[in-house]
């Protein structure tokens, strides 16, 4: 029986169909497979028999959160859970992966219910029990690692934690993408899905630019699939398109983004009569053909394929329930939006009230998670309220939802509440005076400031009548006028340039551009202030600002580029790439690596330092090159050199033996010896061939008469270890 946690599609996860075509007959037969391995353990309690019980339990989950009784699959989702734990107290080794995969699958199964943060904490923990696993056994558990990882990130991102999923959404887009390489047909298709959920992520954080990068690069392999297997692969193709064409118009790039669309409409619509679980994939391509169409000029088809997506959602939403508010809800918003934009006030409000309604559901389940869609929909409401002259009721919903919140979430309370305070500025007087006095005041009495914060500062600093926010400012604090209440948005906007330059040589050419502003006390309040939404990267910036005030531009930016290079160069596909690459940068050279440079490349950077490029790189090109240069290294005692050979027999030929052999006697040589366990060889015979260990017992050999003295015990520990006598 097969595990299945779901599909993840775009950030989204689509409910498991467990490849059937009637989810609810499926029922039956899994509730009676589950009584038959239940009566046999019990009577035969053996471990096969348990996990076969466990393995029933899971079918019976999968097959229930099938048919969206999401409440219904917990419980036998628990119980395997449970069971695969005892079994692995029993056998750790044995059902461990088990016991992860059991675990990702409750996970899944609490998030469908409902409960996102409880199934963020399962997901961490299926994946730190497959983490161990790839440690011991990397080649068997690294898919299942992939897969966890690419996992936990679509529940990270669910629970409203865009960040932490881009890490988790990146590292398992790099590991299917490794395994891509050595297997295209086994695991192309799920680098393709890796690569779209990283999109989603970095779209999620604002990093348009590598969202579409991502999304480029689904869809490219997607396509491939599709033509060789279109049964099976048309319906990723056109999920992977509706992401691009979603995230093209998000980067303002419409024009572009509406074939895409188009194309991924065209495909679900023809696919969905067959198969009726791409129904929620179909309702979002819709709305990404409704944004981009808009975008573009056509607002009537844009309100044609937008009503046809909430009419679908709705319809998803009568029959399962839960799994498809969130999707109802962005709909709805974007619906409304578009009215606005049509010249619709009226319906607009219509709308927006509705998708403020959900919204309020989910975000009072999960604040986190959706805080962002609430005050978008709200946004869009007083807008609307505000055409039609109702400002009063546009104040009035955002008091109402902060009101609900500030007990349950205060942080969402207080970021309704600023947001009242903005709208009520481009209202009719009073209203910009009550929201200029409500802005000083929360700004006056602000302990901990944050992006709300943010927001609100910029509102002061850009209000018409610089001399009325300073009354205000007087008027409602006892405290003297802050730094950041007078700074400039030419010097914000230039930091903030500077502070997110792509690379460091587009940082130093900006520095040097505008040395005088950079330097100046209002950049600094700058930094201040684009320290409370990046704080790690504004603080990186903060002490290169004083590093290169105290030491120039060249000391500064000079370690931060070369560090740079030296990644890049680490990072190179091939080797004749690699040496491309030290050629055009030669000052590499030049540089110390840092403690997780590849010790290959040190090597590399060692050999050709001392013997020149042609010689380092045939060490890794030919091994027989670098065998020569290991019996040199042999005959001269050189230790130093010996430990660059065993770098690269081992991270470059992947000859272990050799490598950790070489290593030993380089320790030898070099009068580093302490701690040497020449027992530890025996490990790796299993793994070496005859002829390897045959070569290193004849090195070792010679070094024992060369050398006996005072290391003729290590020698002979050495010897039997490789020929099977220690």
């Amino acid at each position: 029986m097969a595990y299945e946690v779901g599909t993840v599609h775009g950030g989204e996860r689509e409910p498991v169909e467990s490849g059937r075509s009637d989810p609810a007959g499926a029922v039956a037969p899994a509730r009676e497979a589950v009584e038959m391995c239940r009566e046999l353990a019990e009577r035969e309690p053996a471990a096969a028999h348990r996990r076969d019980l466990g393995e029933a339990l899971h079918d019976l989950a999968d097959r229930l959160s099938a048919t969206g009784d999401h409440e219904g699959a917990l419980a036998p989702a628990r119980e395997a859970s449970r069971l695969f734990a005892q079994l692995a107290k029993e056998d750790m080794e044995l059902f461990q992966p088990d016991l992860a995969r059991s675990v990702t699958s409750l996970a899944d199964k609490t998030a469908a219910a409902g409960d996102r943060t409880s199934a963020v904490l399962l997901a961490r923990q299926g994946l730190q029990l497959q983490r161990d696993l790839a440690k011991h056994r990397p080649a068997a558990s690294l898919p299942g690692l992939a897969g966890m990882l690419d996992n936990l990130a679509t529940h990270l991102a669910a629970d409203g934690e865009p960040a932490d999923a881009l890490a988790h959404a990146e590292e398992a887009a790099a590991l299917y993408g490794r395994l891509a390489g050595a297997d295209p047909e086994a695991f192309l298709p799920e680098y393709a899905g890796a690569l779209g959920n990283t999109g989603s992520a970095r779209a999620a954080l604002g990093d348009l630019s590598g969202a579409l990068d991502a999304d480029r690069g689904a869809v490219a392999i997607r396509r491939e699939l599709a033509v060789r297997q279109p049964a099976v692969f048309r319906s990723e193709l056109a999920i992977a398109l509706a992401g691009l064409a979603a995230h093209l118009n998000l980067a303002g790039k419409p024009e572009e983004g509406l074939p895409a669309a188009a194309e991924a409409v065209a495909l679900l619509r023809e696919l969905v009569p067959g198969a009726p679980v791409l129904r929620p994939s179909f309702a979002r391509a819709l709305d990404a053909l409704a944004q981009n169409l808009a975008d573009t000029g056509s607002p009537e088809e844009a309100l044609s394929a937008a009503l046809e997506g909430v009419g679908l959602w709705r319809l998803l939403v009568d029959e399962r329930g839960d799994a498809h508010r969130s999707g109802l809800a962005l709909a709805l918003r974007n619906l409304g939006r578009l009215r606005e934009t049509n010249e619709d006030p009226e319906g607009a409000v219509t709308t927006a009230r509705e998708a403020v309604t959900a919204y309020r559901a989910l975000a009072a389940e999960s604040p986190r998670a959706f805080a962002d869609g609430l005050v978008e929909a709200l946004g869009i409401l007083a807008r609307a309220l505000a055409r039609t002259g109702d400002h009063a009721s546009a104040a009035e919903a955002y008091e109402e939802c902060a009101a609900e919140f500030t007990e349950a979430h205060p942080a969402t309370a207080r970021r309704l509440a600023v947001e009242r305070s903005l709208l009520l500025l481009a209202c009719p007087a009073p209203g910009p005076s009550e929201g200029l006095r409500e802005l000083v005041s929360f700004l006056g009495r602000d302990d901990a400031p944050d992006p709300v914060s943010v927001r609100a500062r910029r509102a002061l600093r850009a209000h018409s009548d610089p001399r009325e926010v300073r009354e205000a400012w007087a008027a409602e604090t006892s405290d003297p006028e802050p730094d950041w209440l007078s700074l400039s948005a030419g010097t914000l906007e230039l930091v903030g340039t500077w502070m997110f330059a792509p690379d460091w040589p587009t940082s130093r050419d900006l520095w040097s551009r505008h040395a005088d502003a950079l330097g100046s006390d209002e950049a600094a309040t700058a930094l201040d202030e684009l320290a409370l939404l990046d704080p790690a990267t504004a603080q990186r910036h903060a002490a290169l600002r004083e590093f290169v005030l105290d030491h120039g531009v060249t000391a500064a930016y000079d370690p931060l580029i070369l560090s740079d290079q030296l990644a890049a160069w680490v990072g190179c596909e091939s080797w004749a790439e690699s040496r491309a690459y030290l050629q055009d940068h030669p000052r590499l050279l030049q540089v110390q690596p840092s403690q997780d440079t590849p010790l290959s490349h040190v090597a590399l950077l060692d050999v050709t330092r001392a013997e020149g490029m042609d010689a380092a790189y045939r060490l890794v090109e030919d091994r027989d090159a670098l065998q020569a240069y290991v019996e040199r290294a042999l005959d001269t005692g050189d230790g130093n050199a010996l430990m660059h050979a065993a770098a690269i027999e081992g991270q470059v030929f992947e000859d272990r033996l050799s490598s950790f052999a070489h290593a030993q006697v380089s320790m030898i040589l070099s009068g580093a010896a302490h701690g040497i366990e020449p027992e530890e060889l025996a490990d790796l015979i299993p793994r070496s061939t005859e002829e390897i260990r045959g070569r290193l017992l004849r090195e070792i050999a010679g070094l024992s008469v060369r050398y006996a003295d005072p290391y003729g015990e290590l020698w002979l520990r050495m010897i039997k270890a490789l020929s099977g006598t220690a």
